[in-house]
C-alpha cells in the first residue's frame, strides 16, 4: 500500500550516546511503535536532516534495520517501509505469540508481582489516549506496559528477539485507530495485571497472548480497507 505522507516522527535534537547509536534507538523505537506507515518512503538526506547529522550515521543505522528487516533498502540512497499485507501479518503473528508468552510465564515465575500497580497506572493512561484518539501516545504506552514486563523474564536474547519481532509489526499498528485497539486491550491487560499480581504465570501469558491475538484482528480489516481504498483511488 502507498504512504499517504513521508512525514517523519519528531526525533529530540540531543544525543547522549554516539550518533550512531542514538540515530539507530531512536529508530528502532519509531518502528516499534507504529510511528512510520506502511508504503513509506525514506531517504537518507531526510533522515540526517530531522537528526542534525551527518548521513554517515543515518546510513549505518539503516543498514541495521535492513538487516533486522524492518525496513527495505531501494536505489539511489531512499528506503521503504514494508506494505502491510495480511501474509506479513500472519508469518509475525504466531512468533509474537509464543516469545511474549514466554516472556511474561518466565517474568511471572521470577516474581514481578510488584509491577502490577505500575501496570495500572500504565492502563489507565492508555485509556485516556484512546479516547482522545492520541495513536502516537497511545502505541508508546502499550509498548512500556509490555516491555515492563517482558524486562523482568531473566532472559536479554529472548528480549533482543521480542524487540525484533516489534520493528518488523509495530508499521501494522499504525493503521489502526487507536480506540479500535483499546476494548479489548484494556480487558486483557487488566486480566494480565490481575495474573502477574496473583503470581499465575500461565493465566498473565494467556492474557498476554489474548491481547495480542485480538489487536491482530482489529489489524487484519484495517489493511483490506486500505487496500481497497488505494485500489479505488488507482481506478
Amino acid at each position: 500500500m502507498k504512504a499517504n505522507n513521508n512525514a517523519l516522527p519528531a526525533f529530540e535534537a540531543r544525543r547522549p550516546t554516539s550518533d550512531l547509536e542514538y540515530v539507530y534507538n531512536e529508530l528502532k523505537q519509531s518502528f516499534m511503535i507504529g510511528e512510520f506507515v506502511p508504503g513509506q518512503r525514506l531517504t537518507l538526506p531526510a533522515l540526517a536532516e530531522a537528526f542534525g547529522t551527518s548521513q554517515m550515521p543515518v546510513r549505518e543505522a539503516a543498514s541495521r534495520l535492513v538487516l533486522a528487516r524492518a525496513i527495505e533498502a531501494l536505489p539511489r540512497r531512499s528506503l521503504r517501509v514494508p506494505e502491510a499485507t495480511t501474509e506479513r501479518l500472519d508469518l509475525l503473528l504466531p512468533l509474537r505469540l509464543q516469545l511474549e508468552g514466554e516472556a511474561v510465564r518466565l517474568a511471572v515465575e521470577a516474581g514481578c508481582g510488584k509491577l502490577a500497580r505500575s501496570l495500572t497506572a500504565i492502563n489507565g493512561e492508555m485509556d485516556d489516549k484512546a479516547a482522545s484518539d492520541d495513536r502516537k501516545a497511545y502505541l508508546r504506552l502499550n509498548q512500556e506496559f509490555h516491555f515492563s514486563i517482558y524486562q523482568k523474564c531473566g532472559n536479554g536474547d529472548l528480549i533482543d528477539l521480542i524487540e525484533l519481532l516489534w520493528m518488523r509489526y509495530g508499521p501494522l499498528m499504525n493503521i489502526v485507530r487507536s480506540g479500535e485497539l483499546s476494548v479489548s486491550g484494556h480487558v486483557r491487560h487488566a486480566e494480565a495485571i490481575d495474573a502477574i499480581g496473583r503470581g499465575d504465570a500461565g493465566a498473565a501469558a494467556e492474557a498476554m497472548r489474548a491481547d495480542i491475538r485480538e489487536a491482530a484482528q482489529a489489524i487484519r480489516p484495517a489493511i483490506a480497507d486500505a487496500r481497497r481504498r488505494e485500489d479505488k483511488g488507482a481506478a
